[in-house]
């Protein structure tokens, strides 16, 4: 539940548009994570990514569009920032 999220700040790095939009975020310790719509964007389900992952396959071949620069926001709010910017 996004609530329940760590208030630490992540970078959204890229985002996938649509009905159920994805987020990659970057963690502090500079770990990158897919995170869900259907999760509720909770980093304890999100799936772990490489950088090169990022750059090929979810900008390169796929929906994914890089934010540059990166966006920072709470964890917590990861919700709140897809339904803002994307729904």
């Amino acid at each position: 539940m996004e609530n329940d999220q760590p208030q630490e700040s992540v970078r959204i790095r890229a985002i996938s548009p649509g009905e159920f939009p994805i987020l990659v975020v970057e963690l502090p310790s500079g770990v990158l994570r897919a995170v869900y719509f259907e999760t509720g964007y909770d980093l304890q389900r999100a799936k772990t990514v490489e950088e090169e992952w990022l750059v090929e396959n979810a900008v390169g071949r796929h929906s994914f569009i890089k934010i540059d620069p990166p966006v920072e926001t709470p964890a917590g709010s990861l919700g709140d920032y897809a339904r803002r910017q994307l729904l």
